[in-house]
């Protein structure tokens, strides 16, 4: 397995690298970035019901299974890729892969939603998930003890090995643990150097209950603020090992003890990631440095870290603002141009401006603050979904 494995509370291993479906591929064919996954090495898949992928990535997970993913697509006409590796094969086995899927929040709760999430024509056409989360405490809807014992039935009934959750905080974790009969194994949640101080109170208690940490978004420092103080204290572990910025980053969340979660579109850096496991581990100085850049104040910063813990990304009418944002903001900036046109060219001229003139100058001061709340909401929206490799 990359990078190794890590003993859950349950006594099974979980590998320490997995490759998303969410972020960029988040509602959209999924196949050709799970199978370059899996044809590069990786052996954890992490998808989840609310990205709405779960059939091809179903699909690229049976193909590897069959020891089709030498095709170089799917249809009738399929043409071999050179000498693919797993191209017929049947060697590949079920209990060498982890598969994670989370929980969305649907009515039928979370055990029949598995059990639609397994259905063999699609999407997943599977017999069982290793990994079975809660996505977000925010899907909760009804009684926590009611969709927990669902959790719990699932793992019973070995559709899901484990069960676990994703994005709850120390509270959260602590109101499923008085009521749980299997506490949760896995907590995945957004980790990086620049939030790490805040996000203490989850780790400590997740230390003490055995609740391994998957971490997402670990990239945000490089990918979000490539200059900040965090991107200098990676140079020298970068130089040491002869290591990438990323790789950098990755073993700093093998250092606090967290499983990777990851996604990329591009094939070098698939290999780039699989070959953490050839490097030696950063020393305690370099993840006390890394530390200590994280906490160094930035308002931008903080900005985007109020964020992560106060916009939820699974709503659809955000992620469609973010969509036409561009469109939205060019809106904005021409009815601001046209009403001080009118307003401070033509109107203010007058000698006794009235009442329509005052409405006008309020309406292109309601307009420039909405344009300056909008790049606001871009820019930290877009860091949230798409930054750091996320995998909300």
């Amino acid at each position: 397995m990359p990078i190794g494995t890590t003993k859950l509370r349950d006594g099974r291993c979980i590998p320490n690298l997995a490759f998303g479906s969410g972020s960029a591929l988040r509602g959209k064919d999924a196949y050709e970035s799970v199978a370059a996954a899996l044809r590069t090495g990786f052996r954890h898949i992490d998808t989840a019901q609310l990205y709405h992928n779960e059939d091809s990535v179903g699909m690229a997970i049976k193909e590897w299974l069959d020891g089709d993913l030498g095709y170089e697509s799917r249809g009738s006409e399929k043409h071999v890729i050179g000498n693919s590796p797993t191209f017929g094969l049947s060697s590949n086995k079920r209990e060498d892969l982890w598969v994670t899927t989370k929980y969305g929040g649907g009515d039928q709760g979370p055990y029949e939603e598995l059990k639609n999430s397994l259905k063999r024509a699609s999407p997943l056409q599977l017999e069982y998930v290793d990994l079975y989360l809660i996505h977000n405490p925010k899907l909760i809807h009804g009684d926590l003890v009611d969709i927990w014992r669902g959790m719990e039935q699932a793992k019973k009934d070995g559709i899901a090995k484990s069960i676990g959750v994703s994005n709850f905080d120390a509270k959260q974790l602590s109101d499923i643990v008085k009521i749980a009969k299997e506490v949760p194994v896995i907590n995945q949640m957004n980790l990086h150097p620049y939030i790490y101080q805040s996000s203490l109170d989850t780790l400590k208690f997740c230390n003490e209950n055995r609740i391994i940490v998957e971490a997402y978004g670990s990239l945000y420092p490089i990918t979000q603020y490539p200059d900040g103080p965090v991107t200098a204290a990676l140079i020298e572990p970068q130089r040491r090992l002869n290591a990438t910025a990323a790789q950098v980053l990755f073993l700093w969340v093998r250092a606090k003890g967290a499983v990777i979660v990851t996604t990329t579109n591009r094939s070098e850096r698939l290999v780039e990631y699989l070959a953490l496991g050839k490097l030696g581990p950063l020393y305690q100085a370099e993840v006390n440095a890394i530390d200590a850049a994280g906490a160094i104040p930035s308002s931008d910063i903080e900005s985007n870290v109020w964020l992560v813990t106060k916009i939820d990304p699974t709503i659809p009418h955000l992620r469609h603002i973010l969509k036409y944002r561009r469109f939205i903001s060019c809106i904005f900036i021409f009815q601001a141009t046209a009403l001080t046109y009118f307003v401070y060219i033509r109107n203010l001229r007058s000698a006794s401006p009235n009442w329509e003139t005052m409405v006008c100058a309020g309406s292109v001061t309601i307009f420039f603050i909405a344009s300056i709340l909008l790049t606001l909401i871009r820019r930290r929206a877009t860091a949230r979904i798409v930054g750091a490799g996320a995998n909300v």
